[in-house]
């Protein structure tokens, strides 16, 4: 097929909520977008994993599944148990209704290669609602379910209640090494790899052209200059509501995610080490505070602070801004037909800051497939993680459903290895991408995030200066770490 042409075997994307973790299956579309648009591209010489300036055609929507047998599996592991016929297990599964007819082709198979039976629960897409309702099942002794899918962010809350699969699958080095360190508690594999997403800088193609900048900025003092630059002329032409750069600071999750990518990439330290102890650079730390601060109401909106993906992406789709933080089910919205931005938008690696041993930091997302330790049938459930996260079936879901593999070796297959930006991917994952500390923190990873996040925006919106709000975020982790 022409690689002019786009095939997404699942495009119906309908949001559910405003932050982006309440979308497990909305990345799997937005990457298919994505590794075309960057084939299409092009790439420059890869010594910074930059995007370049070539126009994106105009993507077709084509071949859309519609029979049965669109979604048959056509690749599979050949080393399954077959000993194991007449089991029956359940699965939870948190999707949308794209989602389900591939899940339903899964499960089909690998009862056919099995005899295992396989029920999948389905609860939804909210993933806070999900954890709440994982933890009030485990925490009252009666889990619904054999296999669970969860958030790269619940190893640490989950690992109670986990089986754990080291004995099963090994050190597993074939993988990602930080999302199996991610999975890792204290020694315990909590879950096994299944698909990752990661954080990613948006920008107007058509605008740096016209302004003259021949590629997307590569570090922070890049973005302001090209964010100020492109949001004065365009103002000037009459668009008195244009911004340069659109990111989330609304006191959340997402705002800890944008802190992180801020701190880290300024050399400002990662939060917490892996044996609980604050990692806090405060000089760095001070200068990508104040340096985000001087954002508000010059190169972004005044009102950032209270905005999460969505608002970030309505004022995007507007056309009213020339670059923006987000995540990849933003590129699949960007180019419908409701979007002014639509065929103008280039995608590229998060900027690093200014100080020496700055990095990009482009934070990490993605599920993984855990196994109850309550399971009364653990062998037919490992046996369903191994299928899921096999080579074959991570192969066959980057190709129909875009899901990002868990294998770097993958990349390196003819069909993978055809697409540029899958080369961009793998060496983000291996080298840029970071992981926001929900292992290390464990059970206390929702106040250590809600204490990281309430001091940045005590930052952002002035009422503490940088300094005493690291001061303050400092004593409070090492408060939480002493728990």
């Amino acid at each position: 097929m022409n690689t002019s042409v786009l095939v997404i075997r699942k495009w119906k994307v309908v949001l559910g909520g405003i932050n982006k973790m309440t979308r497990w299956w909305a990345p799997a579309v937005a990457f298919l977008v994505i590794l075309t648009a960057f084939e299409l591209a092009g790439c420059n010489d890869g010594k910074d994993s930059r995007a370049s300036e070539q126009g994106i055609p105009a993507l077709a929507l084509a071949d859309l599944a519609t029979t049965v047998s669109d979604f048959q599996i056509r690749e599979w592991p050949r080393n399954l148990r077959t000993d194991l016929k007449g089991s029956s297990i359940k699965v939870v599964l948190p999707e949308n209704a794209p989602d389900r007819p591939w899940n339903d082709a899964l499960m089909k198979k690998f009862r056919e290669l099995t005899g295992i039976e396989v029920q999948t629960i389905r609860p939804g897409n909210d993933t806070s609602a999900v954890l709440s309702t994982y933890l009030r099942e485990f925490e009252t002794g009666s889990p619904r379910a054999d296999v669970y899918a969860i958030d790269i962010v619940w190893p640490g809350i989950l690992s109670a209640y986990a089986e754990d699969l080291r004995p099963a699958f090994g050190d597993m080095s074939d993988m990602v090494p930080g999302l199996v360190e991610n999975n890792t508690v204290r020694g315990k594999l909590i879950a096994v790899p299944y698909f990752v997403e990661i954080s990613l800088l948006y920008y107007r193609r058509d605008l740096l052209q016209k302004y003259h900048f021949v590629q997307p900025p590569g570090t922070w003092n890049e973005l302001e200059q090209q964010a100020k630059v492109i949001a004065k002329g365009e103002r000037a032409s009459g668009r008195g509501m244009f911004w340069g750069f659109l990111w989330q600071g609304a006191a959340s999750e997402a705002l800890t995610c944008n802190a992180l990518e801020w701190q880290i990439s300024q050399s400002g330290g990662s939060l917490l080490k892996p044996d609980g102890r604050v990692s806090l650079e405060r000089a760095q730390m001070v200068q990508a505070l104040e340096r985000a601060r001087r954002w508000i109401g010059t190169i972004s909106p005044p009102d950032v602070t209270g905005q999460l993906e969505d608002d970030s992406l309505r004022i995007w789709k507007n056309g009213d801004a020339a670059f923006m933080r987000n995540w990849p089910y933003a590129y699949v919205e960007s180019m419908r037909s409701d979007s002014i931005v639509r065929n103008k938008v280039g995608v590229t690696l998060l900027p690093k800051g200014d100080h020496p041993g700055a990095r990009h930091a482009d934070v990490l997302g993605g599920f993984q497939l855990m196994v109850s330790i309550k399971s009364a049938n653990k062998d037919a459930a490992i046996e369903l993680v191994k299928f899921l996260t096999s080579p074959e079936i991570q192969r066959v879901n980057a190709v129909t459903r875009g899901y990002a593999p868990t294998r770097p070796a993958l990349y390196d297959s003819p069909v993978l290895k055809a697409n540029p930006f899958f080369a961009t991917l793998r060496n983000v994952l291996l080298n840029g991408a970071v992981t926001r500390p929900s292992t290390t923190a464990g059970p206390q990873y929702n106040r250590v995030s809600t204490a990281y996040f309430t001091a940045v925006r005590q930052t952002l919106i002035g009422q503490k200066s940088a300094a005493a709000a690291i001061t303050e975020l400092e004593n409070e982790l090492c408060r939480l770490s002493a728990k």
